[in-house]
């Protein structure tokens, strides 16, 4: 039986696959104070079990907020077990110590690279992530998720992409 089934789409089911493999970390065996696994294992652990369920995909990031605040929990109580901090400890101090990025940073670096591989003029895709036909529209409604092309581009001029300057293959 595997320890991590994906039984489909949806922060719900992205939060259940996710504490499937947190509970690797909660056995005792693996993470005890006094005498589990070193810090670096279980960070290693953390990494390849539950990140790669937190990531998701890019697609994520159009979810509503309260949807994918859903999954900072269980980031934080990954990284005590890990780190074998108190409960009262500030999520932000242990992404520090474990030098991980809080999920939002992740997601909005998921975003950008996952552009960046478009940023051929010559890509197929080109068009539909650097010309944002549709920005007027989500300008006018701001309750309503903008497209990735449209969340990315501030970011992508935030770190200095300008279209010239992409490269053709």
């Amino acid at each position: 039986m595997p320890l991590v089934t994906i039984v489909g789409l949806g922060p719900g089911n992205i939060v259940l696959d996710a504490d499937l493999a947190l509970n690797l970390l909660r056995v005792r065996v693996v993470a005890h104070t006094s005498w589990g696994a070193d810090q670096q294992t279980l960070l290693h652990l953390y990494r390849s079990l539950i990140i790669s369920k937190l990531n998701g995909c890019i697609v994520y990031g159009s979810a509503h907020g309260s949807y994918l605040q859903m999954l900072d929990p269980i980031q934080n109580h990954a990284l005590r077990l890990c780190l074998g901090a108190y409960r009262t400890s500030p999520s932000s101090s242990l992404c520090v110590l474990a030098n991980e990025p809080p999920l939002y940073i992740r997601r909005r670096k998921l975003s950008i690279q996952y552009c960046l591989k478009f940023s051929s003029p010559q890509h197929p895709t080109y068009s539909i992530v650097f010309n944002c036909k549709f920005k007027d529209l989500f300008e006018r409604k701001p309750n309503q998720i903008p497209f990735l092309s449209i969340r990315v581009q501030p970011d992508l001029r935030a770190i200095g992409f300008v279209k010239r300057n992409a490269l053709t293959y």
